[in-house]
């Protein structure tokens, strides 16, 4: 561990925390490991301590917070800058000691950091016994909540930009070197790459592509004209933004970044397709796409998917496209699926009761990000038909667990248990 020169220390400007800020020379031979390129298949861990002295404990208290880091060389393309700042919670135990002077002082008895914590708890799982199958209730992500009644929140689950995958990225990225030769040839390899899933640090370049938004700057402009016009219904967008994707830090905090983003991007699609106007579970779409890309990128992929991949039509003439998808969707699970289909035509289940969400969303709205983000993966390399694949497959996979259930529990199946087993 090498000290590093304290800059300064004190209270923050608003009063609610404690800064501590130091420098440190990044040419230092302590920092040999952060200045060449990392290694593949090696970790590398950054980590700082502050030893704190604090009133009524008898010795200073290390606490030390620990980052993955990995150094990318200077021409790669796929490496991750992320600004969210790194937080630790700790867990300090103290035992209170009686001195000479018949005062009362404390003594540290334990400190773990609750990365600690999480990581002992995996170790648990990991040294599971046999009978304790991958199916149990101890099994990582599978907790007392998921049995609950609550449905999944839109936005849950963290997908990672790390890449575990290296020859994935190797061939994405002979793939995207060869695409950008040729940008109006996509490259044949693109949809078996795609159904494979795309690299998360590259989705939002990615998704461009797939839509035909890489050079979009008459888009972006206009989208810049666009939020600095009223529009007589955003109390109605303000209220469906405080509903979308509450289980992600960007969107949750009422009148933060990220919710501020999601209404200026809805506002102003609302604004540009006059026909349609403001729909519900266009912020879902709008959502996923502003984690991946800036506001103005993320407005020209929007009009993309509502226009070319015909998502719009789904809205228009009283829902008349969207009665039809319906119809489509009974009558492949009447041909791939009769057990099934029966069973729901027995109950006077219909397709729209279950399945608008998945029309009208793409998915966005009540599965799992890592699965929200694949579909979208596929749907924009592939096109709107990808929805009957992904619906029926749902439908396949869980088959055996809704033929037993009434209409209340196939409905609540839908909206609570399905979400949680993708």
């Amino acid at each position: 561990m090498h000290l590093i020169d304290m800059v300064s220390m004190g209270m923050s400007t608003d009063g609610r925390s404690y800064v501590i800020s130091g420098d440190w020379n990044p040419n230092d031979q302590n920092f040999t490991v952060l200045n060449v390129e990392t290694p593949r298949d090696t970790k590398v861990f950054f980590t700082v301590a502050a030893d704190l002295v604090i009133d009524g404990i008898q010795e200073p208290v290390r606490f030390q917070v620990e980052a993955r880091a990995k150094i990318f060389p200077m021409t790669e393309r796929f490496w991750v800058f992320n600004k969210k700042p790194h937080k630790e919670t700790f867990s300090l135990t103290l035992e209170e000691v009686d001195t000479d002077q018949g005062t009362t002082t404390f003594k540290v008895v334990n400190l773990e950091s609750q990365t600690e914590i999480e990581r002992k708890k995996q170790q648990l799982r990991l040294n599971l016994t046999p009978s304790q199958s991958a199916d149990g209730a101890v099994t990582p992500g599978d907790d007392d909540s998921d049995n609950s009644d609550d449905p999944l929140p839109s936005g849950s689950g963290t997908v990672s930009k790390e890449v575990t995958d290296e020859e994935l990225l190797e061939q994405w990225d002979q793939t995207l070197k060869k695409w950008y030769q040729n940008m109006a040839q996509r490259p044949k390899s693109v949809q078996q790459l795609s159904r494979r899933g795309i690299p998360e640090a590259l989705r939002g370049e990615v998704w461009q592509l797939l839509s035909g938004c890489h050079d979009n700057s008459e888009m972006m402009e206009a989208y810049r004209i666009l939020i600095t016009k009223e529009y007589a219904n955003e109390g109605v967008i303000q209220r469906d933004i405080y509903r979308t994707f509450p289980g992600h830090d960007y969107f949750k905090d009422s009148g933060g970044m990220g919710q501020e983003s999601l209404f200026k991007l809805s506002k102003a699609y609302s604004i540009y397709d006059e026909e349609v106007g403001y729909i519900q579970g266009i912020t879902f779409i709008g959502a996923a796409l502003l984690l991946h890309m800036p506001e103005e990128q993320a407005f020209s992929v929007m009009v993309k998917v509502m226009f070319e991949y015909g998502l719009r039509d789904m809205f228009r003439h009283d829902f008349e496209h969207l009665h039809l998808k319906f119809f489509q969707l009974e009558r492949l699970m009447q041909d791939m699926m009769p057990d099934l289909y029966s069973h729901f035509m027995d109950l006077g289940l219909e397709a729209h009761m279950y399945a608008s969400q998945w029309f009208l969303t793409l998915f966005t709205a009540k599965f799992p990000l890592f699965m929200v983000y694949h579909i979208l993966d596929i749907y924009l390399t592939e096109g709107s038909n990808i929805i009957f694949n992904v619906a029926l497959a749902l439908l396949k996979s869980n088959r055996k667990d809704l033929l037993p259930l009434d209409f209340e529990g196939v409905l609540k199946y839908f909206r609570v248990q399905l979400p949680k087993k993708t």
